[in-house]
């Protein structure tokens, strides 16, 4: 009986210590290149070499399973040319959560798109969950990153009690040279104060970003240029607000000087106001595009647009973006909506009502990979349904995409839809350098992920003129004047805003 124990004992200690040590770098090495494989319709990245670096635990899974993290150092080189900030690519947020790693553990992307034999080095993990015939590696979502802060930009003032007191030594020089000594001080400082009044005026009043709900991707871009603008000693502010409709209100009271607008929002209000005069709203670029997102449980029947009618199916809050772009995607395709069952619950509250089964399909308009959908694909099987462009045209500002496989977990494979697109606007009355120097700035010299903002991984020149849908602020380069800035793709000014600009 004892040795049986002995045994027994033997065996149990020996079975803890294989869960324990997790799967070596052999395995490790397989699941990360079949993880780059599966989010790629053709080869695009390969595993070049890879360290396992150590293992820890992780949360138990809902069912109390016991899981691991590994983590990894690897170098992923790339076999063909590959922009990952354009609209239809496996974006930088999509790449980071499928390696297991924040948007700063990946080094050597591209602002200008990636070429055959680049590499790309990456901080990333996989976690893995206790099988009885070993383990098995588990989608999860990683927390999200903590929101850069606002830098203070003021200087010491010992520093400027310095400079006025090397003025004053001027001042008392040896008698013989004081009166023309003086007079020269004088001039200079009087041009030099009158340049410190114009300055400090602008600096008492911050340029103002207006931005979007706490926690969102709006707010978190605004934050980020703030953020940038005090490192550049330019007084800086990000102001939270209900979004796109919010923004315009303080850009035309003049309370902001940039705001971030869907496209399809700024239209509308372009159409149904004066366009002209200092509180015109003009865009200044593109952004990153807010696909619409149509999303059922992988086991449902619905495979259309069309196949919603007569179902329970969320629409998003009233008088949410999400809402309006949704009812006429749904009635372009012969939805009438009074055919379906809309609880108006929102985004978020409708993933988790889809989840318990109580509804069968939900909308949401937002940047992907939106956090609260990873989350739900982790949790539950679900399956994006495919959008296609209305036949008669009937949908402006709408930007036909292709959400790629591996934007979420689980999605096998790449699902057209249709996208508003995120725009930095102002009025008109902003100053033309001031345009300049911001577009300048969004688009060659911000690093976004760096100040907390996932979505602006996506924002790229090259990009700036897809879904205008707006005219275009006056002070800013157009095709064939030779002035554009430095890497700018130019393009000839938008269309009437009954039109978007073509793709």
């Amino acid at each position: 009986m004892f040795l049986r124990r002995l045994l027994l004992s033997l065996l149990l200690l020996t079975t803890l210590a294989a869960c324990s040590s997790a799967p070596d770098e052999t395995a490790v090495s397989r699941d990360v290149a079949e993880r780059v494989g599966s989010a790629f319709e053709d080869n695009v990245l390969e595993v070049t070499s890879l360290h396992r670096l150590g293992s820890a635990p992780a949360p138990a899974a809902a069912d109390g399973t016991t899981r691991r993290i590994v983590y990894y150092n690897a170098v992923l080189t790339l076999s063909r040319d590959y922009a990952f900030n354009d609209w239809e690519a496996l974006n930088p947020q999509s790449l980071a959560n499928l390696l297991g790693a924040t948007p700063r553990g990946i080094t050597g992307l591209s602002a200008d798109g990636n070429r055959a034999g680049d590499t790309l080095r990456v901080r990333g993990s996989i976690t893995y969950r206790a099988q009885d015939d070993g383990w098995r590696p588990v989608a999860v979502v990683r927390p999200a990153p903590t929101q850069a802060p606002t830098l203070d930009a003021g200087g010491p003032a010992g520093q400027a009690r310095g400079v006025i007191e090397r003025i004053q030594a001027l001042f008392d020089r040896p008698p013989a040279a004081q009166e023309p000594a003086r007079a020269i001080i004088t001039e200079e400082l009087e041009a030099a104060y009158r340049q410190i009044a114009l300055r400090l005026e602008r600096l008492e009043r911050a340029f103002v970003v207006a931005g979007g709900p706490a926690g969102g991707e709006y707010d978190a871009l605004a934050n980020a240029m703030a953020a940038f603008g005090n490192q550049r000693g330019i007084r800086s502010a990000a102001v939270q607000t209900q979004g796109s409709l919010e923004n315009l209100s303080l850009l035309v009271a003049n309370r902001a000087d940039a705001a971030i607008v869907q496209n399809d929002v700024a239209a509308r209000y372009v159409a149904e106001h004066a366009s002209s005069g200092p509180q015109a709203i003009r865009a200044l670029g593109s952004l990153f595009p807010e696909p619409l997102h149509i999303v059922v449980r992988a086991d449902s029947d619905i495979d259309s647009v069309a196949a919603l009618r007569g179902r329970r199916v969320d629409l998003g809050l009233p008088d949410s973006g999400t809402r309006r772009t949704a009812e006429r995607v749904l009635s372009a395709r012969g939805v009438a909506l009074d055919t379906i069952d809309d609880p108006a619950l929102g985004s978020i509250a409708a993933a988790q009502a889809l989840r318990r089964g109580e509804i069968d399909a939900f909308a949401a308009v937002i940047n992907a990979p939106a956090r609260f959908l990873q989350e739900l694909a982790t949790d539950v099987d679900i399956r994006l349904l495919p959008v296609m462009p209305a036949q008669d045209g009937s949908e402006p500002g709408l930007v036909p995409i292709v959400m790629p496989q591996g934007t979420y977990p689980g999605q096998a494979k790449a699902t057209p839809t249709l996208a508003v697109a995120a725009l930095l606007v102002s009025r008109a009355d902003l100053d033309d350098e001031t345009a300049r120097s911001l577009v300048d700035s969004i688009y060659h010299h911000i690093d976004f992920p760096a100040l907390g903002s996932g979505a602006g991984g996506q924002i790229a020149a090259r990009n700036a003129r897809l879904g205008i849908s707006i005219p275009l602020h006056e002070g800013l380069p157009v095709m064939g004047t030779g002035n554009a800035l430095p890497g700018e793709i130019t393009a000839p000014r938008a269309p009437a805003p009954e039109t978007p600009a073509p793709r």
